[in-house]
Parts: structure tokens; sequence; C-alpha cells
């Protein structure tokens, strides 16, 4: 009796190893089946971000191409005014006519922000998660500002009204594939002849406008070359080293 009882405890004893032993495999199975399933996860996510920031990126170096060049022609133009510097009376129209660069900055965020509404932000490394962090509060500064510039070029009391009424041109012969609807006609009163024009450009008032607009230009030109776009670059090299991992 006692060798049988000793046979059936090690006999209940191998059988609850067996199962433990059992139950570890299944809970390791399962644990890898749930980091494989996380790892895709994170893999999927970090090539759609990837994606949208490559977009971005090239949306920016486009942007900052015309931004630079729109900002060169009003630098020319405060030193033109200033007395410091002779432009033919054309340029000096054409440079006055697009004192803000008329395109305006658009970015993708879906991704982004789809990854933080669904709890995916977190699965990404502590270094991505905070460039990516950075880049969203830079971009958010940047709209910021650039209201702040739109405020002051197209309201501020009305002071800038006959700014942009004398300086804009409105002539027929623009291309017509930059309208939605044909273009209008100056009004007499904003229309003045080339000397009038040069007098009120060289006025010391006028100087001080077109300084206060290009002000906020060159802060977003260099908001967009050392925040938005060093920050897209570095997020896409950060998402590559995870990648590669």
């Amino acid at each position: 009796m006692e060798n049988k009882t000793g046979k059936y405890l090690k006999y209940a004893i191998g059988e609850i190893v067996l199962v433990v032993i059992g139950i570890l495999i299944a809970l390791s199975i399962n644990n890898w089946n749930e980091n494989r399933k996380l790892e895709n996860n994170k893999q999927k996510l970090l090539l759609a971000l990837k994606q949208e920031l490559q977009i971005n990126k090239g949306t920016l170096e486009n942007h900052l191409i015309g931004l630079h060049s729109n900002n060169s022609q009003v630098n020319r133009l405060l030193n033109y005014s200033a007395g410091t510097q002779e432009l033919p009376i054309d340029s000096v129209r054409i440079y006055s006519s697009t004192l803000s660069y008329p395109i305006k900055l658009s970015l993708l965020n879906s991704v982004f922000e789809e990854a933080i509404s669904a709890g995916k932000f977190e699965i990404l490394g502590d270094s991505l998660k905070q460039s990516l962090s950075f880049l969203k509060g830079y971009t958010q500064s940047r709209n910021n500002i650039n209201e702040k510039g739109d405020n002051l070029h197209f309201n501020n009391n009305g002071n800038n009204t006959d700014l942009i009424m004398i300086l804009d041109v409105h002539e027929t012969n623009n291309k017509e594939n930059f309208y939605v609807q044909p273009p209008i006609t100056k009004h007499p009163d904003f229309v003045k002849n080339d000397e009038d024009f040069i007098k009120y450009i060289k006025s010391s008032d006028t100087y001080a406008k077109i300084s206060h607009v290009y002000y906020f230009n060159i802060l977003d030109e260099v908001w967009i070359k050392y925040g938005l776009l060093r920050l897209t670059t570095e997020n896409i090299r950060l998402i590559d080293k995870e990648l590669s991992k």
C-alpha cells in the first residue's frame, strides 16, 4: 500500500508539473504572439509616420524656396524705400504687390493624431515620442506666429488698408489660372502714377508698415527652416533608426 501510495503521489506530482509546464508554454506562446502583433503594429505605424513626414518635408522645402525668394524681394524693396538701393519702377511695383508670401503652408498630421487618439503613440521609442512632441509644439507655435502676422497685415484696425490697396496688383493681364473669378479692376483712388507711387514707397510711414510685415515673414522663414524642417528631418532619422532594429 505504501508503495502504491508513493507511486500515486509521484504520478500526481508529475501530472501537476506537466500541467504547469504546459501553462507556461502556452503563456510564452501567447506572449510571443502578442509581442509579434505589437511589433507589426509598431512597424506599420513607423512606416506610416515616415511617409507622412517625408511628404511634409518635401512641402516644407518647396515652401521655403518660395518664401525665401519672396522675402528677398521685400528686403530689396525696403532698401529701395530707405534709399540704399536702386530698382526699376517695374520691379518696385512687382515687389510691392507680394509683401506676404501668397501660398499658405499646409502639413499632414492625420497619422500622428490618429496614433495619439488610438493609444498607439505609446508603443514608439522614448526619443521618437519626445521628438514628435517637439515637432507638434513647433507647428502650433508657428501657426500662432503666422496668425499674428496675418492680423497685422490684413486687420490691424484698418491701418494697413492703404498699403494693401495701393501696393496690390489687380491687372487683367495676370494669369487667369490663379483666379476662381475674373480679375477685378483697382479703384481709381488707389491707382498711382510712377512718380506718386515712388513717393509713397519712399515715405517713412510706408517703410514702417512694410517693415512690420517683413519682420513676420522673416520670422516665419526662420521658424520653418530651423524649426519645422529640422525637426521633421530628425524625426525621419529616428524612425529609420527604430525600423532598423
